[in-house]
């Protein structure tokens, strides 16, 4: 009887099986199909990663640019020797809050204020606050907080009467709600993963080019001023006056995404060179103008 390799007879059925390296192929073969499905995975794991860290750290720049226009451009002015609007940045610009904005203080009908009290002027307060992209850096990251007070406690505590000579109603030892501590805590918080803030105020000083009055054109760098302070109105040694109506405000924001921060982490090791390089790469800048609709009572 001629003989069958691989086959076998059983009940009268020849039934035919795998060799050995029929299977080894179909394993090695498998192999490769499961990892190119895992890397394929991983990769667009990454990519989806990348892509809602940036949106997220997005999203939040964007609704803090949409407040910041918001109350800018219904900001209250009076000429009355008061205080109206603050932009202080650092009193000693070798400090962790180098070439920032460190903080905003205005009075607006803030469209999110408390309805629940008679009036819509609202205090209202920005703070920038300083972070470490993680734990022991070298580079740092910021926070941004804004505090808003209701109509009725702007009235009574914070804006003064019209009497008042000085302008106490924007400088931190007035009333607790202008102070570090207050603005910043966790239900004030408006974005984060700021790299860059600046709130740069031109006033009318009747040329055809508005020059800015807190921030050096020719070199990219903003003005401390008297105590890191400019404020339109009053007469208070605490900051640099602004006498002139104030025509409009530029907001710079940069924000930075959760892998740009990751990279800054391990950044020798990372193949940039320095950290401007992992902003361009890895950092959104937001810029807009806002006009003061606005002119002082």
């Amino acid at each position: 009887m001629k003989s069958l390799k691989n086959k076998e007879f059983r009940g009268g059925v020849v039934k035919k099986g795998f060799t050995l390296i029929e299977i080894m192929v179909a394993t090695v073969i498998m192999v490769i199909l499961v990892g190119l499905v895992i890397q394929i995975t991983s990769e667009v794991l990454k990519v989806w990663n990348r892509s809602s860290g940036k949106l997220s750290a997005n999203s939040e720049a964007r609704i803090a640019m949409d407040l910041l226009t918001q109350d800018l451009e219904t900001a209250v002015f009076r000429s009355n020797g008061q205080q109206w609007l603050r932009v202080e940045s650092p009193e000693n610009p070798l400090g962790p809050y180098n070439d920032q904005t460190v903080a905003l203080k205005l009075f607006s009908p803030a469209l999110d204020r408390d309805d629940s009290s008679a009036g819509d002027i609202c205090a209202i307060a920005y703070r920038l606050s300083y972070r470490e992209a993680y734990e022991n850096a070298e580079d740092e990251v910021y926070a941004l907080y804004r505090a808003i007070a209701r109509p009725d406690t702007t009235f009574n505590s914070l804006m003064g009467s019209s009497s008042d000579t000085d302008s106490p109603q924007l400088d931190l030892t007035a009333n607790s709600f202008w102070d570090k501590a207050d603005v910043e805590i966790d239900e004030n918080y408006l974005a984060g993963n700021i790299v860059d803030f600046k709130v740069i105020l031109y006033e009318d000083d009747g040329t055809d080019t508005p020059n800015p009055v807190n921030w050096d054109a020719s070199t990219g760098d903003l003005l401390a001023g008297t105590n890191g302070a400019f404020a339109y109105g009053g007469d208070s040694a605490q900051a640099e006056l602004i006498t002139n109506p104030l025509l409009y405000a530029e907001i710079r924001l940069t924000v930075l995404s959760d892998e740009g921060l990751s990279i800054l982490e391990n950044l020798a090791g990372s193949g940039y060179n320095h950290v401007d390089d992992v902003v361009r790469e890895h950092g959104d800048v937001f810029i807009r103008r806002v006009n003061f609709l606005a002119r002082p009572l």
